[in-house]
């Protein structure tokens, strides 16, 4: 399960999530929106990014609609999203689509369809990465928030 290492947030809240996001199998340092009736988390989509889920998907124990999840938002959080155990596990895994790991520093991020960070425009500029993700750190990647 990836990690989330906060290093800088402007904002950090609860929110409630729903059963059907609790059985997706999510990671943190993905994505999340509101339902719309602004009740509980759902993943984000493209450009309805409100915050970062940074809770661990097994910490949103039963019965998951009265489970609470931690996310981070605010122009200039700072964050890593750490893969160490995917990496052991041999898993391939990720908070973020793979054209991240091609990507330079200071390159713009973006949330896909399925609440992962890309590198791929699929709307507004969400991010920028300082710290790309690799073998060497376990395909932990850095991103500085822009929403």
């Amino acid at each position: 399960m990836s990690k989330v290492h906060v290093a800088h947030t402007l904002a950090k809240d609860t929110f409630k999530v729903s059963a059907a996001v609790v059985a997706t199998g999510w990671l943190p340092g993905m994505g999340f929106t509101l339902t719309a009736q602004g009740e509980l988390a759902d993943i984000a989509n493209v450009d309805n990014l409100m915050f970062v889920g940074i809770d661990d998907d097994d910490e949103l124990s039963a019965p998951p609609t009265g489970s609470l999840l931690t996310g981070i938002y605010g122009t200039g959080t700072k964050f890593t999203i750490d893969h160490s155990e995917e990496v052991a596990a041999g898993s391939a895994t990720r908070a973020y689509a793979s054209n991240v790991e091609s990507a330079t520093v200071a390159a713009n991020l973006y949330i896909g369809t399925d609440g992962k960070w890309t590198a791929v425009a699929t709307g507004s500029v969400k991010g920028k990465m300082f710290q790309i993700p690799t073998a060497d750190n376990n395909y932990s990647l850095g991103i500085i928030t822009r929403f």
